[in-house]
């Protein structure tokens, strides 16, 4: 009996003290007039302008793994690793058995992802609302990704946005910037993707892309694979909605939005599950062996 409470006090503790720590974590801005303007320069990041661009949620771009780190040993072996000399990391250590392993994956390769987590364990369901980019840099598609802690928690099907919704978090950047609407967010997409049926355990159905395009008063037109068709949609501005396999982006399948081209051809993306692969700039050799299928959003 002496043990069970023992064991039951250890708990309480490690409960308490992960929801002080990211209280102080999500609030250091003001606790300690920190600033998320990242000085972070990893290898694939190429733009200091944007590296450095007003972030929420302590995201910085970090360096990420390649390959992704994918076996349960490799994940945990990671979380260890973490701790090491982090008392946020030492937390997430020791109560790694309350977390989904999809949440796990995540942050073992992803630690810009830590905020998200942090707040998972204290039993977070969302922060209060306000307007906004996730990160706010210089495009004309916004950018927002999937574990923002506005919409991160809610549910999308029998997941939650955080973990499923990188289909809805492209279609909210799709349709703000073509309809110049902040008030479209991943959460009110995520909503009407839910209500009606259009995520599975396998993800968002690519119907979804028709039916929400003509909800909204746009056009969805499937685009080609080939450097040539691509470039079309970008000359025009219109963005595309890419369905990727797993690979370069993720360990499973994947959405992202591809908004630009820049001086030497490259392709600029928003990644709703990246901020560091959001930076990078992609050539049409790097792209066309992860893409299985694209759609133009217009007017």
């Amino acid at each position: 009996m002496k043990r069970k409470n023992i064991d039951i006090l250890v708990v309480a503790i490690l409960v308490i003290c992960t929801v002080v720590l990211y209280v102080v974590h999500s609030n250091k801005e003001l606790l300690f007039n920190y600033s998320n303007k990242s000085t972070n320069n990893t290898t694939n990041v190429e733009s200091k302008n944007e590296n450095i661009a007003n972030a929420r949620d302590g995201i910085q771009g970090v360096a990420q793994p390649s390959p992704f780190i994918t076996s349960p040993n490799g994940v945990e072996a990671n979380l260890l690793q973490n701790a090491n000399g982090s008392l946020i990391g030492q937390l997430i250590y020791l109560q790694r058995e309350h977390l989904p392993e999809a949440e796990q994956k995540l942050l073992a390769n992803n630690k810009d992802a830590t905020q998200y987590v942090l707040g998972y364990l204290a039993g977070q369901q969302a922060t209060p609302f306000e307007q906004g980019q996730t990160v706010d840099i210089d495009r004309k598609y916004p950018y927002y990704i999937q574990w923002d802690k506005r919409w991160a928690y809610d549910k999308l099907g029998g997941t939650n946005i955080a973990i499923g919704g990188c289909g809805p978090t492209c279609v909210a950047m799709a349709l703000g910037g073509i309809l110049d609407d902040k008030s479209i967010t991943p959460k009110s997409i995520a909503e009407k993707e839910d209500a009606n049926g259009y995520f599975t355990d396998a993800g968002t159905k690519w119907s979804f892309f028709d039916y929400i395009a003509k909800e909204y008063g746009v056009k969805s037109t499937g685009v080609p694979l080939s450097k040539e068709a691509i470039n079309a949609s970008l000359d025009k501005g219109n963005p595309i909605i890419a369905s990727v396999h797993p690979g370069k982006f993720t360990t499973v399948g994947h959405i992202i939005l591809i908004t630009a081209k820049d001086e030497n051809g490259n392709y600029i993306i928003n990644d709703p599950n990246s901020y560091t692969r959001t930076l990078k700039k992609w050539s049409y050799d790097e792209l066309k062996t992860e893409i299985v299928a694209m759609w133009e959003f217009s007017k």
